[in-house]
C-alpha cells in the first residue's frame, strides 16, 4: 500500500480576482502549490448548486454543476466578456449575496454572446445530462424562485408532458441553464487533466441525500419515502458531538425497498457519474446506508427518532472496487463496522476527536489502522487550532499531552518548547520517552502555544500508517477560528466562506510541508 497525503480546500475558498473561488488561475496554482510541497490529494467539497445557507450539501440538482464556480475570466479569452465586465466588491471571505448577483448578470451576458448552434454545446444538449436540472431552473425561475409544491397551474405535480412543452416556450432560459452546466463540464475536465498529470488526484464528496425541494424529488417522487405526495418522515442525525440536540436536516429519505427492485439502478448511476469526475469519492454520511435515522416531519428537533434500515453492502455488490471511502463518522455500531467489512471500504478518523486522554481513543494517531483516511479535522469541525484556543484549564493539558505523547510514538521532532522528555535517551527512547510523559502531572503540559501544537499534530498525522492523511488547509497554516468553514445545524454567513489567502501559500510554507512529508515517509 503506497500511503499519500492530501488537503481539504473547496474550491469555493481559492484565491481569485472573482468574490469566490473558481475553476481559473487560482486552482491550478493551488494545484501546483500541492505537486511541489509533496502532497498527491486534492480534497474538494461537493461540486453541487448551492441557494439557501450555501451549503453544497444541500442542491437544488445532486448531479448539476455549481455556476458560482465558473471561472468568468476563460470567457474572456472566448470573447463571451470583456474583462472589465468582471467586477466583485473586495471581501476576504465569500459575500454570497453580493457575489450571486454579479455572477449571474455576468454568466447571462456571456450566454448572450454565445452562439447556441455550437457542434460542442449541440452535442452536449443532445446528451441530455443535465436535461432535469435546466428544466427544474427554468419552472423555478418563471415561478418567481418558489418551492415547486408553490409552483402554480397544476406544475406542482411533475407532468413530463407538460414540463416539455414548457421548455419549448421558455427555450432560451433552458439554454442558459444548459451553458453553465457546459461551461462548468469543461473547464472541471481541463483543471482535473492538469492535476492529474501533475500527479494530483481529485478526491470527491457526494452528499447521501438529495434536498426536499429539488429536481430528484420533482421527478422523480417513486424514490422516496411520501405518502400521499408528502414526507411523513425527514432525514437527520440523533445527538452527537456537534449538536446535543441532534440535526435535523429534513431531507427526504430513500425507498430503499422500492430501489431494490431495479438492482438500485439511480444509485449506481449516481456513484459512475462522480467518479466519471473525481478520482476517489466520499459518501457522505455513509452510515445511513446501513441504518438511517428518521424524525417526524413536523418535528422542532431530532431529539427523537427512529433507526430504520437501509440497503446496506447489497448497494455495492459487484462495485466493491471502486475508490470509494465512507464517512462512518458519528453513531457507530457492530452493524455498520459489517457492512464496511463486506465492502472493504475505508472509513474516517478524526484526530480532533482523539484529544480526550484516552490512549485507546480510535482517532488517536497510534491507533489507525491502514484501511482508512484520516483528518486532523473535517469541513465541520473547529480547525484544530482553534479547537485548542477554546479549551482551557485541565482539557488543554489534557489534549497537549495527547498531542506530545502521539507525537513521541512516531519519533516526530518536538519544538524546544515543547519537548519535555529531550533529556532521555539511550536505548528503547521512545517507549521511555512515552513512559516519562505520562508519569508527569498534568499541570506540566499546560500554557503551550496552539500554533506548534497544531504543527505537530499535522506531522503526526502524515506519520501514521493510514492509507491517506489529510488536513484541511486551516490546519496547515494553523488558524483558529475564524477560518471556520461550517458550524453544522447553523445557518449563517460566515458557513461556507471561508477564503485562502494567496500570500500564505509561501516558500516557506512550501519547504516545510516538504520537509515534513519526506520524515512522515521515512
Amino acid at each position: 500500500m503506497t500511503r499519500e497525503a492530501g488537503v481539504l480546500l473547496s474550491v469555493s475558498s481559492l484565491p481569485s480576482r472573482e468574490g469566490i473561488g473558481t475553476l481559473g488561475e487560482g486552482a491550478y496554482a493551488f494545484v501546483r502549490f500541492l505537486k511541489e510541497a509533496g502532497f498527491h490529494v486534492w480534497q474538494v467539497l461537493p461540486l453541487t448548486p448551492t441557494r439557501e445557507g450555501n451549503s453544497p450539501y444541500s442542491s437544488i440538482c445532486a448531479t448539476a454543476l455549481n455556476p458560482l464556480l465558473i471561472d468568468l475570466f476563460d470567457l474572456v479569452s472566448q470573447g463571451l466578456l470583456k474583462e472589465t465586465e468582471i467586477v466583485y466588491p473586495p471581501s476576504d471571505k465569500v459575500n454570497y449575496a453580493a457575489v450571486i448577483p454579479v455572477k449571474e448578470k455576468l454568466l447571462r451576458l456571456a450566454f448572450s454572446r454565445f452562439d447556441v448552434s455550437n457542434n460542442d454545446f449541440c452535442a452536449f444538449v443532445s446528451q441530455g445530462d443535465f436535461a432535469e436540472y435546466a428544466a427544474f431552473s427554468t419552472l423555478t425561475k418563471v415561478f418567481g424562485d418558489k418551492p415547486f409544491t408553490a409552483w402554480t397551474d397544476g406544475f406542482d405535480k411533475c407532468d413530463l408532458t407538460r414540463v416539455k412543452e414548457f421548455v419549448r416556450a421558455h427555450l432560451e432560459e433552458y439554454l442558459y441553464h444548459l451553458f453553465t452546466q457546459f461551461v462548468f463540464s469543461r473547464q472541471w475536465k481541463k483543471l482535473k487533466d492538469f492535476a492529474n498529470k501533475e500527479g494530483v488526484k481529485i478526491f470527491g464528496d457526494m452528499p447521501i441525500y438529495v434536498a426536499m425541494n429539488s429536481a430528484e424529488v420533482y421527478f422523480h417522487p417513486e424514490l422516496f419515502l411520501f405518502e400521499d405526495g408528502s414526507p411523513a418522515l425527514v432525514a437527520g442525525v440523533p445527538p452527537d458531538y456537534f449538536n446535543s440536540e441532534g440535526q435535523l436536516w429534513g431531507n427526504p429519505l430513500y425507498d430503499w425497498d422500492k430501489m431494490k427492485k431495479d438492482g438500485y439502478d439511480w444509485w449506481r448511476k449516481r456513484i459512475k457519474r462522480e467518479l466519471e469526475r473525481f478520482d476517489v469519492l466520499r459518501i457522505d454520511h455513509f452510515r445511513g446506508l446501513d441504518r438511517f435515522y428518521a424524525v417526524a416531519a413536523d418535528a422542532e428537533d431530532a431529539k427523537h427518532g427512529v433507526w430504520m434500515e437501509g440497503p446496506g453492502a447489497s448497494l455495492f455488490e459487484g462495485i466493491t472496487s471502486l475508490p470509494i471511502v465512507a464517512e462512518d463518522l458519528g453513531y457507530v455500531d457492530e452493524s455498520l463496522r459489517k457492512m464496511l467489512k463486506q465492502t472493504g471500504f475505508p472509513g474516517m478518523k478524526v484526530y480532533e476527536f482523539g484529544l480526550n486522554g484516552d490512549p485507546w481513543c480510535e482517532h488517536k494517531p497510534a491507533n489507525y489502522v491502514e484501511n482508512a483516511v484520516v483528518y486532523t479535522g473535517t469541513h465541520d469541525n473547529m480547525p484544530f487550532r482553534g479547537h485548542l484556543d477554546a479549551l482551557s484549564g485541565e482539557e488543554l493539558a489534557t489534549a497537549a499531552r495527547d498531542i506530545l505523547i502521539q507525537a513521541t510514538v512516531f519519533d516526530v521532532p518536538l519544538p524546544a518548547a515543547l519537548d519535555l522528555a529531550k533529556e532521555v535517551e539511550g536505548q528503547d527512547a521512545t517507549h521511555k520517552k512515552i513512559v516519562f510523559l505520562e508519569s508527569l502531572p498534568l499541570e506540566r503540559f499546560e500554557g503551550f502555544p496552539a500554533d506548534l501544537l497544531t504543527d505537530v499534530a499535522v506531522q503526526t498525522l502524515f506519520c501514521s500508517k493510514a492509507r491517506l492523511a489529510v488536513t484541511p488547509m486551516q490546519d496547515l497554516l494553523a488558524l483558529g477560528a475564524d477560518a471556520r468553514m461550517n458550524t453544522p445545524a447553523l445557518v449563517s454567513d460566515d458557513n461556507w466562506a471561508w477564503r485562502l489567502d494567496p500570500a500564505c501559500l509561501t516558500p516557506q510554507l512550501t519547504s516545510r510541508l516538504q520537509s515534513c512529508l519526506r520524515f512522515a515517509k521515512r
